[in-house]
């Protein structure tokens, strides 16, 4: 099982080819998903975060919901190509900070809504990860989580720096509640 090093050091060496490679596994129905799941349909919120945001996929595709995205990652690798496709896409209200999923660098009850698409696997620690998500939620916002379903490839481990292969429904659940969060949904979508 890779550690958190080397999680990193995987994300730092793919950054430049990971939009292409992510496309074999989920495309813009993920967003379409986050942000449904998110209830932006009630307009523009205050602040949004993007852990785990690798090349800013997710924070692009939520950012003209919201005054404010802050998409944090720990590879600088990931973060220079997001900075990059900000520029390239004119988006202005997306700020990227270097941090660990398992301490995220803000404070208490500071965002409406957290997201993270495809990075509980890559998480050492998930309920630590999610602990952290529910500590930067304000009060009734939203924690949303696109992640796989679990499997039996081992080789993800290896290829992808997969840490864990998928959750079940079950597992999801018992790291929400052990979380603080309630109110589950689930949905499917994605590429097998």
């Amino acid at each position: 099982m890779p550690n958190s090093e080397e999680v990193k050091t995987y994300f730092n060496g793919v950054a430049r080819q990971w939009d292409r490679i992510r496309q074999d596994y989920y495309g813009e129905e993920v967003i379409e998903k986050a942000v449904a799941a998110a209830g932006f349909n009630r307009g523009k919120v205050a602040l949004v975060v993007d852990v785990g945001c690798g090349t800013g996929f997710l924070s692009a595709g939520i950012a003209p919901y919201t005054r404010q995205v802050i998409a944090i990652d720990d590879s600088e690798g990931m973060l220079a190509v997001a900075r990059e496709n900000m520029i390239k896409l004119g988006f202005n209200n997306i700020e990227t900070r270097q941090g660990s999923v398992s301490q995220l660098p803000l404070d208490n009850q500071q965002a409406e809504v957290a997201f993270a698409n495809m990075v509980l696997h890559h998480a050492p620690e998930p309920q630590v990860m999610l602990n952290e998500m529910a500590r930067i939620v304000k009060p009734g916002g939203r924690v949303v989580i696109t992640d796989i379903d679990q499997h039996n490839n081992e080789w993800f481990k290896v290829e992808m720096a997969d840490v864990w292969l998928g959750f079940s429904r079950n597992q999801i659940e018992q790291l929400m509640t052990g979380a603080g969060l309630t109110d589950f949904n689930y949905g499917l979508v994605g590429r097998q």
